[in-house]
């Protein structure tokens, strides 16, 4: 765990607003688990309002049973907004993409030039195996600094 410095994510249609944290990537990729109910930055992906692809990821359900900050995620469409406030500032993110894929593929990380958002949580919880199959991707380019 690591703080952002104060950075919050907002996603106004869903009514969820979060503090972003800091996931450390290891040699076995990044673990989320414990997020909880807060939404974390996925290190060694552009920090968030930076030029890149900013992964922030955050739990659909929690381990309790209850909704987590990305419970609706697949709810949004495109157009829709994503704020990031950072350093005073608003960072307006356009919703341009929601796809459903498989768990183990990251290429909706991959580098982008200008700012933008992937947002990450799991799908389809497999009871035999005790792992997600899938995961729901949202990907936001900025469109205005507030």
């Amino acid at each position: 765990y690591t703080s952002s410095g104060g950075i919050t994510l907002e996603i106004p249609k869903l009514g969820v607003q979060s503090e972003v944290v800091g996931v450390p990537l290891s040699d076995d990729g990044w673990d989320a688990t414990w997020l909880w109910n807060q939404v974390g930055w996925l290190e060694g992906t552009a920090f968030p309002s930076w030029n890149g692809n900013s992964g922030i990821a955050g739990h659909n359900i929690l381990s309790s049973g209850m909704p987590g900050p990305f419970y609706r995620l697949d709810q949004l469409k495109k157009g829709d907004e994503i704020w990031i406030h950072a350093y005073g500032d608003v960072y307006v993110f356009s919703v341009r993409r929601i796809s459903l894929v498989n768990a183990k593929q990251i290429d909706s990380l991959e580098h982008k030039d200008q700012p933008w958002l992937t947002l990450i949580t799991c799908e389809s919880f497999d009871e035999t195996t005790q792992v997600y199959r899938q995961r729901i991707i949202v990907q936001a380019s900025l469109i205005d600094v507030r």
